[in-house]
């Protein structure tokens, strides 16, 4: 903080100077201008004198006044200026990044902080007048550096960029470079400010924050299950693709539209519920079954809900298992088994009193070293005596170190336990101390890890399986590197369909050994590839090392494979298939031909039928078609006439009974007979024929009942009166 003025002491100088003119000048009037003696001047002083004397004097105290003002204001501008100084260099020797001043004239240095001097390998004696442009030239910057202090001079505003060089370890280092002006454009900017700070931890952060998102995303897509991400209204906020297969619907008709229960049954397995259509969204169990019900049906589906920690969100997952109901019970047992599993492997802590030797377990301790709780009582001899022989003096030395010289106790250990078998510890520890540095107590966790050698057994046996399964699949498969394309590893039937061995392929491309027949399928690959991240059963021609051309079926996805971006392609020969097809479609063709000549035929057939049904029911006879079970397929416009029936009243009935229900039994009983129909007081004759089989084998029957009742040349034989109609007794 600046001092205040100090305006008391420059008026106590003038006041001071003031006083010493006035004397001084009464004295040389006095002794040297031989004018009154000093005493009288000053007992019996003369007016003009006085004012004049004390006018000057005012003037001689007002001049030294201002000198010692400006005197003063120069003194605080130079020490403001130190005082500046010295917080630059603070500044410059605290700051964590690399600081320089370079002279824009002939780019050297002027003054440079630790930091600067520890990164450029430099000394303190040899920093200032060196080059600056040498030394960013070390690490093959200049060109990019150069160009911002040029700009920052030129411009007279900061300027900022960053970059990225290989360090002397071999790795990427990351800095973000800032160069300010030191001094305004219009007086020239002689030197100019460069600030590097190293922020290769926040990229690389950043790096595997991007690489773990898009991890995840990709298991979120290509996982195998249905996934979605619900809102805290039950909303789907994003689904992947499983989903989508499973519900029929589309990402457009799911997303921010539907709510999940509209898709969730009501009842699993063991009768746990989840919550209804129309109740608010809650958490349903972590783990329970459902019926879901999708465009194709309904599905029996395992589902996991979990909520998404800080958020409103949640994930649910479900699991196709309509196809493994019969393994209900064994899944269940497994569950049960990997609850138990869970209970074992949880944390303990422990606390050690180094003043007492007393050791205090948790629950869990117990439970991973195996004692039981109500008989055993823990030391740390036994401890050490758990621990396998191979790790104990490691164990000791660690303990030893974390209690006497302060060290983190950090580290994972073996241990035997009393049946004999081992596991695998990761143990952490801190050390407490009373006021006079002599320890107290070790406090620390213990938690089972055996599970981990056991994940790094069963990835090692998941690596061996896709080794097998790749060599031993009868598909092609190769794995390229997608930033160039070139081939990493093929299998044998990769080697069979082409006719190239591995040696011939590996470091090459697909364009260095012609394999693409179709240089335009390979582009529209490439566009499949980038628009959607996989290519799905592209239909594609590869000349192979022969010269002949073979149409393969083409899948492909982007994996990480050694710790790079590559391609893994599935493709399968259907050159033979494709051969097949084509022949089937010519066999379509010639098929279809004659299908239309039928068809032709058929219609000339039905012009035919429907001529012929005219003419029937021109006719006065009747006639009745009936099918080999006896039933009405056909008749004539008499007959309907005749029964007073409409037509769909009468297909489809039993032909005879039909007939006896109008009265014409005795003419069934008596075909070829004329006989007297009572109830319409008409003669008629009733004739049956049967038709060959068709070529199904099924036999067909017509019934034809001629009306005699106008034909006058017939004789018939007499008749009870009763039974004769009156307009036949009439004409007798």
């Amino acid at each position: 903080m600046t001092k205040p003025f100090n305006w008391k002491r420059h008026i106590g100088v003038a006041l001071a100077f003031i006083a010493t003119f006035w004397l001084g000048d009464a004295l040389l009037d006095a002794t040297i201008m031989g004018r009154d003696p000093f005493l009288h001047q000053l007992h019996h002083p003369n007016t003009y004198e006085i004012w004049m004397r004390t006018f000057y004097a005012c003037l001689l105290g007002a001049f030294f006044a201002s000198l010692s003002v400006v005197c003063e204001r120069g003194r605080r501008v130079e020490a403001a200026l130190r005082h500046s100084d010295d917080l630059s260099q603070i500044f410059l020797d605290s700051s964590r990044d690399a600081i320089c001043v370079v002279r824009t004239t002939d780019y050297t240095i002027t003054n440079c902080n630790s930091v600067f001097l520890a990164d450029y390998s430099l000394t303190e004696e040899g920093a200032p007048g060196a080059s600056f442009a040498e030394l960013v030239a070390r690490q093959g910057l200049a060109d990019q550096i150069m160009s911002l202090i040029s700009d920052c001079a030129c411009s007279g505003t900061s300027v900022s960029s960053e970059i990225c060089y290989r360090a002397d370890d071999g790795r990427n280092r990351y800095e973000d470079i800032s160069v300010h002006p030191i001094g305004d454009l219009e007086q020239g900017v002689r030197r100019v400010l460069f600030v590097a700070r190293d922020i290769t931890v926040r990229r690389t952060s950043q790096e595997r924050l991007e690489e773990s998102e898009a991890r995840y995303r990709a298991i979120f897509e290509d996982t195998g299950t249905a996934m979605a991400i619900i809102l805290s209204d039950g909303t789907l906020q994003m689904v992947n693709r499983g989903f989508e297969a499973v519900v029929g619907l589309s990402r457009e008709e799911l997303e921010g539209k539907r709510l999940w229960t509209e898709f969730i049954g009501r009842c699993d397995s063991d009768g746990v519920s989840v919550p209804d259509d129309d109740a608010l969204p809650g958490s349903p169990r972590r783990s329970f079954e459902v019926r879901l019900a999708a465009k194709d049906g309904t599905r029996t589906m395992a589902g996991n809900w979990a909520v998404i920690e800080g958020t409103d969100r949640s994930v649910l997952s479900l699991v196709d298992i309509s196809a493994h109901k019969e393994v209900e019970e064994a899944l269940r047992e497994s569950r049960a088994t990997l609850a138990v599993a869970q209970r074992i492997a949880r944390l303990g802590n422990w606390d050690w009193d180094l003043g007492s030797d007393t050791l205090a377990w948790s629950d869990e301790m117990y439970r991973i070293y195996d004692v039981d709780p109500a008989s055993f009582v823990p030391t740390h001899e036994f401890v050490l005596q758990a621990v396998h022989p191979e790790d104990r003096e490691q164990v000791i030395r660690s303990v030893n170190d974390a209690i006497y010289n302060r060290r983190a106790y950090h580290m994972d250990y073996r241990i035997v336990l009393p049946n004999g078998s081992l596991r695998t510890l990761s143990a952490r520890a801190e050390v407490t101390y009373d006021a006079q540095g002599r320890p107290l107590h070790m406090v620390g966790t213990a938690q089972d890890i055996t599970w981990r050698l056991e994940a790094e057994e069963a990835l090692r046996t998941s690596e061996e399986k896709f080794s097998k399964a790749f060599h031993a699949s009868p598909d092609s498969i190769v794995i390229t590197r997608a930033e160039d394309g070139t081939y990493i590893d093929v299998n044998e039937a990769f080697q069979e369909i082409t006719g190239y061995t591995r040696e011939e392929v590996i470091g090459k491309t697909s364009t260095e050994l012609l394999l693409w027949a179709d240089p335009d399928a390979r582009m529209v690959m490439l566009k499949l590839l980038n628009e959607h991240g996989h290519v799905r059963n592209l239909d594609v021609r590869f000349r192979v090392k022969s010269g002949e051309i073979r149409e393969l079926l083409w899948s492909a996805d982007v994996i990480e494979y050694q710790g790079e971006a590559c391609l893994i392609a599935i493709s399968r020969d259907v050159t033979d298939q494709r051969q097949m097809e084509r022949e089937l479609l010519e066999s379509d063709a010639r098929l279809y031909m004659k299908h239309e000549e039928l068809k032709n035929v058929f219609h000339q057939m039905e012009g035919i039928r429907r001529e012929w049904e005219e003419i029937m029911d021109c006719i006065s006879d009747m006639f009745i078609l009936a099918d080999q079970f006896g039933k009405i397929r056909r008749f004539n416009r008499a007959v309907e006439t005749f029964t007073g029936m409409a037509h769909r009243d009468i297909v489809g009935r039993d032909c005879l009974a039909f007939l006896e229900q109008h009265g014409l039994k005795e003419h069934l009983e008596s075909p070829g007979i004329e006989l007297l129909h009572k109830p319409s007081g008409k003669w008629f004759v009733v004739k049956r024929h049967a038709f060959p089989p068709e070529v199904d084998g099924s036999a067909r029957e017509v019934v034809i009942i001629n009306d005699t009742t106008t034909i006058g040349r017939r004789q018939r034989g007499p008749q009870p009166v009763d039974d004769v109609p009156a307009q036949v007794q009439t004409a007798g």
